[in-house]
């Protein structure tokens, strides 16, 4: 049936567990809300709800517009963030358990939900902002046994102030080394692919933080 929405999903719970908001919500809502499309991405299956009125007949859109372009009629109701930044925190993780953020980029500016500007390390907050969801980002990964390289994407509210709990929002790890790499070496010196494939010998993350 079009239109099913799911359980939270194990990396929700994760990020919950070790302190991280998410923007996950169950369907009795008051405010505004975006459903999206679980099986998709580029912006297909996409519906952003105002009335809480109109919700249950807009995630049977979403799904079925899902199911036809994704072949899963599977949804998730998120929290809307009208003005939001999208900002990325590179990560690597080594077999010692050891996780280290090697810095941030900001890639709010997309055409029809794809990137087209990637800015590093992100201008749009202040450095102890940064450092926050850098932190949350090293936490994500802490414990998993997960080695290699990976982004932490997250949704930054800019009409909360910084210190407010919910003012970014965790969205997915990407688990692998992203083509957007290269923004971060030029920033930070780092040559990642090298770094990649010293993770997967069993080397170590850098010494010192980037910037540090």
């Amino acid at each position: 049936m079009p239109g099913k929405t799911r359980t939270p999903t194990s990396k929700e719970r994760h990020a919950r567990a070790v302190g991280v908001p998410v923007l996950a919500e169950g369907t009795d809502v008051s405010g505004p809300v975006v459903v999206k499309a679980l099986a998709g991405g580029g912006g297909r299956g996409i519906r952003v709800v105002h009335e809480p009125a109109t919700l249950a007949a807009q995630i049977e859109a979403a799904g079925a517009e899902a199911l036809a372009a994704f072949g899963s009629a599977e949804v998730m109701v998120e929290r809307y963030i009208p003005a939001a930044r999208h900002i990325e925190v590179q990560l690597a993780a080594d077999a010692d358990g050891w996780v280290m953020a090697l810095g941030t980029r900001d890639c709010t500016v997309q055409r029809r939900h794809q990137k087209l500007i990637e800015i590093a390390p992100a201008q749009t907050i202040d450095a102890a902002f940064a450092g926050r969801i850098e932190r949350a980002a090293e936490r994500l990964l802490e414990d998993t046994g997960y080695v290699g390289l990976a982004t932490a994407e997250f949704l930054v509210d800019k009409e909360r102030a910084a210190d407010d709990p919910e003012a970014f929002a965790f969205l997915e790890v990407n688990p692998r080394l992203q083509v957007e790499h290269t923004v971060t070496e030029e920033v930070t010196g780092l040559d990642l692919v090298a770094l990649q494939l010293r993770l997967a010998e069993g080397g170590s993350v850098p010494a010192e933080r980037p910037g540090a």
